[in-house]
């Protein structure tokens, strides 16, 4: 069955060991010119088994399937050193250099700025412009002018880059990794007047178009009538304007299990091909109908795409479905496969850090499993009436597409919608309407009339949407949070998945032992991972801006000591370190205040931990938190050793002066310390022989128990 499936989809033998040349080729670093060589090594040698004609033998058609195995696994190595290696503007920048950047997005509005990535077009060094590569992010002080910024504005302005920042906290996401996939490498703050726009615009014409379309629409939309949460639901689901959703509406849909719907990708396209094709499937028996098919249901894929914003996501959407679309029109039951693949080669091909991205991959996932589960999924639900047909069918595809991407979700999002089922049930049918709709209220938006009435149906089914999700949002157990899993259990988990699959469709024995045997796995994976959590120790001074943070972890205990009082303080410091909290797989906090521990307010003893005064004892390891000016410490006569000092007052005395009433070898600067004064206080610290670590510039200060770190 396996061989006769891979036979059938041929782009799947190619799509593999390309994959396989990109993961590769990201985990390590080889040279450039040696793959060259090689894959021309490997191009000769396949030339040369054509002309001899040596595996055109039955027993040697294995030598052609393993070097055109070899030649795409390198092709993939390949591909990631020339977009690694490929020359872009930090090359040319000397600290005064003029830019040159066009904008590809909207600029996201932010409390004081706008946020957007350019692509760098030019640099000007030594008096001469070099034409250039690569993006930057850029954050606009907002204005009146940079409330006015769209794709495709060119904008000049003097180059005073900085890093993208990475507090490197234990299990924090890597934005600068991140960026760097997608070619963004620096950032810029621009103030008001420290920046132009040309009065150019260098955006293609077509992106150009898809703007002036979305904001045609919106402003009808709010012309109409449609305001609030209903006006804000509207332009994510149909024109892609997710940067104008609230906090509150997305923490709904998030929570419910439907988020997806707010953001235009794959579902989306999804919708709009599936109801498309077998709208127009009668245009099948007519002569050229297939071709009439297909060129409309491209041209409605594609003008959607324009329509909201040609976003990354919707260009990937609109090309897999693209492929899709054209192998389901040849009548081949596989093609669907084969179509994928090569939509997922030829986006791979282009930019191959997509592997790694989450929408990539759940978009696929999703796609595959509705093809290959919904039709076995609704054949166990089928209903003679009608509508409980429909409805079990909608809820086939909802249990298929939650089954292919529910463990790349747990690993990702760490949280699980209990009542997405329900939900989707209700917000899918929802959604193909609003969708179409939304072609409607478009194609009539200049009769006020009809636009009206559209725009009053349309508010009415989304009201009707946000109502239903908010109501599941408050069921209990809606939606369960805290949820760690490691790449291995996220593998093993799709295992289970797969291997169970097969058992129930193909009703064969022999499916059972790998669902056994992976459900084992998963289980001593989890053992495992419970005894080093239950037996861990540890210290981390977390690296946070403007906010000092030391936990102490005992097994799955944390006592936290902070000074995050005020409330954007405490959001800042749940980012940084409730993914770690997580992974650490920690059920019990306890929080201190950093101003209570030190004045004495809060003494806290157990069996490994001791709170008093600013000292802290943790099992063999003995701290000083200075966080304020405690002189009746420093001058006692006798004097009180530890092993580290946390400086942590941004307006206190010299190390020296500390040194008076306490002894110490070591000193850790709180990241809650300027920048300046920390150069200073390392400075101090070389004079005086001090081990000096700054958590600002060396990252999160971390000791591990089990490993005896240090520095």
């Amino acid at each position: 069955m396996l061989n006769r499936f891979y036979s059938e989809v041929p782009f799947l033998r190619l799509l593999l060991p390309f994959s396989l040349g990109i993961l590769l080729g990201f985990a390590t670093q080889l040279e450039r010119n040696f793959l060259i060589v090689v894959f021309i090594f490997l191009l000769i040698v396949i030339g040369a088994d054509l002309i001899l004609k040596v595996s055109s033998k039955f027993s040697h058609e294995w030598i052609y399937g393993i070097l055109l195995q070899l030649i795409l696994f390198v092709s993939g190595l390949l591909v990631v050193e020339l977009k690694r290696s490929a020359p872009d503007y930090r090359d040319y920048l000397n600290g005064e250099n003029l830019i040159i950047a066009d904008l590809v997005e909207f600029p996201e509005e932010k409390p004081n700025t706008y946020k957007a990535i350019a692509r760098v077009r030019a640099v000007k060094d030594q008096g001469s412009w070099k034409q250039t590569r690569g993006r930057c992010l850029i954050y606009f002080r907002k204005d009146d002018n940079s409330a006015k910024l769209i794709p495709g504005n060119r904008v000049i302005f003097i180059a005073s880059f900085s890093e993208i920042p990475f507090n490197g906290n234990p299990y924090e996401f890597n934005y600068k990794k991140y960026m760097h996939r997608h070619s963004v490498y620096k950032q810029i703050f621009l103030e008001t007047g420290s920046w132009k726009k040309t009065g150019e615009n260098k955006g293609s014409p077509l992106l150009l178009v898809g703007v002036k379309m979305q904001n045609h629409l919106f402003l009808k939309y709010r012309e109409y009538g449609l305001k609030g949460d209903v006006l804000e639901v509207a332009g994510a689901l149909t024109l892609g304007l997710r940067e104008k959703l609230g906090d509150e509406i997305k923490q709904s849909y998030r929570v419910s299990g439907v988020v997806h719907i707010l953001a235009i990708s794959g579902l989306h396209i999804g919708i709009l091909y599936i109801v498309l094709f077998y709208s127009l499937s009668f245009l099948k028996r007519r002569r050229w109908g297939k071709i009439i098919l297909v060129l409309v249901i491209m041209a409605a894929l594609w003008f959607f795409a324009l329509l909201t914003g040609l976003s990354p996501s919707v260009l990937r959407a609109s090309t897999m479905f693209s492929f899709v679309l054209i192998g389901q029109s040849l009548s081949r039951y596989s093609s669907v496969y084969n179509s994928l693949a090569i939509s997922a080669f030829i986006l791979l091909f282009i930019n191959p850090t997509l592997i790694f991205n989450v929408g990539f991959q759940l978009s696929y996932c999703a796609v595959l499993g509705i093809v290959i589960l919904q039709p076995r999924l609704h054949n166990l639900m089928r209903s003679r009436l009608w509508l409980v047909d429909k409805i079990s069918g909608l809820v086939a595809v909802s249990i298929a597409a939650q089954l292919a991407t529910f463990p790349l979700s747990l690993y990702y999002f760490h949280q699980f919608p209990v009542y997405f089922w329900l939900t989707n049930i209700i917000v899918i049918p929802l959604a193909t309407l609003i969708l179409y709709f939304g072609f409607l209220f478009f194609i009539f938006s200049f009769q006020p009339i009809i636009a009206g009435f559209i725009g009053k149906a349309q508010a009415l089914l989304i009201s009707g949407m946000n109502v239903s999700v908010e109501t599941i949002r408050e069921f209990p157990l809606s939606i369960i949070d805290g949820i760690n899993i490691s790449e291995a259990e996220s593998l093993t988990l799709y295992c289970i998945v797969i291997f169970t699959s097969l058992f129930l469709i193909r009703k064969k024995g022999a499916f059972f032992l790998p669902v056994l045997g992976s459900v084992l796995l998963l289980l001593s994976i989890n053992l495992y991972q419970l005894y080093g959590m239950l037996s861990q120790k540890s210290v981390v001074l977390y690296n946070i801006k403007g906010v000092t943070a030391i936990n102490f972890i005992n097994g799955r205990t944390s006592y936290m000591v902070h000074d995050a009082g005020e409330k954007n303080m405490e959001n800042q410091l749940n980012y940084y370190t409730e993914n770690h909290m997580i992974a650490s797989g920690i059920k019990k906090a306890v929080m201190f205040s950093l101003a209570s521990v030190s004045k004495g307010r809060t003494i806290f003893c157990n069996n490994s931990l001791f709170l008093n005064k600013g000292f802290v004892s943790y099992h063999n390891l003995r701290f000083f938190i200075y966080s304020d000016s405690l002189q009746n410490v420093f001058n006692d006569s006798k004097k009180v050793n530890v092993d580290y000092l946390i400086y942590s007052n941004p307006d206190g005395i010299n190390i020296s002066n500390i040194k008076k009433g306490i002894a110490f070898n070591k000193v850790i600067i709180s990241s809650v310390i300027p920048e300046w004064k920390s150069r200073l206080l390392q400075e101090e610290c070389d004079r005086n022989n001090f081990s000096c670590y700054r958590i600002r510039d060396d990252g999160p200060c971390i000791f591990s128990y089990n490993k005896q770190n240090s520095f």
